[in-house]
């Protein structure tokens, strides 16, 4: 991940959540909140990226909403604020509603009853044991070894049934409108972030931080724009407006804000509807800054594909309308994924 910004992270993230589902979801004890917390964005955001769902939902939300301890919040990990992230999570699943696509079903909780103690260990297996369970379970391991912890029966069942066009219209819509409120309503709260951080933060880091989370509400607007406009030119205001708004408060932090590393994921769905140099300019210098501070190629690697993206553009490629058909979902962006093994990762 931080050499190319692509993992296997569909893979390792099956072990990760059966690891989390051994014990109740959304409660914190020790080292559990954070990691939770953690995986929790991690699995928000890429799910926004590369067309699918979030795994991690219901109490794991509320847990992030929620902290229980100051070193455990969302803002001190990932500078988002953790009442805003509940919505941006929910951005995959919008995404693959509207293509018409099965998600998880809602009714079905995701908190788990408590698992009854381990059986005691199986003997280990060795030489030709170990290879004939191997190959009896082959079609459970993916081309690096992994074995997937998700059971397929569990794992469909808790798809939405097969409905109409129009139901799922209706789904998406209804839900739609529910994130774009959330989004629009959203206030920064300063005492809550205070009251939340293990410690206090000086007024420009207050700043800051505010900065930061409207950073991501405008892109997740932005991302609910295209949703909702899937065939629009970028050039049109409903984009450029909130385009502005994005690049607005990423350049106000304070110069050499310890915030910028939060930038990505809001750099790279404003920098998918930029139309001109300037504003292309920000997003590359943004980028190119992040990545000299941390270090990490990966940092390059959402740059990478918008720099394809805005080549295609300035000479003419395919519209958004000819990128719907081809690619299926609403972002110009996923043309440029295509053939990376993996899920992109913008953290």
């Amino acid at each position: 991940m931080c050499e190319s910004g692509i993992a296997q992270f569909r893979t390792q993230f099956a072990g990760v959540k059966k690891i989390l589902g051994m014990r109740e979801s959304g409660v914190e004890t020790g080292n559990w909140g954070w990691m939770e917390t953690l995986f929790t964005y991690f699995d928000g955001i890429a799910a926004s990226i590369n067309d699918r769902e979030a795994q991690l939902r219901g109490g794991y939300l509320e847990m992030i909403a929620n902290p229980m301890q100051p070193s455990h919040a969302l803002e001190n990990i990932a500078g988002c604020d953790s009442v805003l992230f509940k919505t941006i999570a929910r951005l995959g699943r919008l995404n693959m509603l509207s293509q018409h696509r099965a998600v998880l079903d809602e009714s079905i909780p995701t908190t788990r009853a408590p698992r009854p103690a381990p059986p005691n260990p199986r003997p280990r297996l060795a030489g030709q044991a170990l290879v004939d369970f191997y190959n009896l379970h082959a079609h459970n391991f993916d081309g690096n070894g992994f074995a997937s912890t998700l059971d397929d029966d569990a794992s469909f069942s808790l798809l939405t049934d097969t409905a109409s066009h129009d139901d799922m219209r209706t789904t998406f819509w209804t839900e739609w409108k529910a994130a774009r409120q959330a989004l629009q309503e959203w206030e920064f709260d300063p005492h809550r972030l205070v009251a939340n951080l293990p410690a206090t933060p000086s007024p420009s880091q207050l700043k800051d931080f505010g900065y930061i989370s409207e950073a991501f509400r405008y892109s997740a607007l932005l991302y609910t724009e295209r949703l909702a406009c899937p065939n629009l030119s970028s050039s049109h205001l409903n984009f450029q407006n909130l385009v502005s708004q994005v690049l607005f408060y990423v350049t106000s932090l304070e110069q050499g804000s310890g915030c910028e590393k939060f930038l990505l994921w809001p750099l790279f769905i404003s920098g998918s509807e930029c139309v001109n140099e300037l504003q292309q300019s920000i997003v590359r210098t943004k980028c190119r800054e992040i990545m000299g501070r941390s270090g990490y190629l990966n940092n390059l690697a959402g740059l990478e594909v918008l720099e394809k993206l805005w080549e295609d553009r300035e000479n003419g490629g395919v519209t958004m309308r000819e990128s719907k058909e081809a690619f299926g979902g609403p972002f110009k962006w996923s043309r440029y994924m295509e053939g990376g093994e993996g899920e992109w990762i913008m953290v």
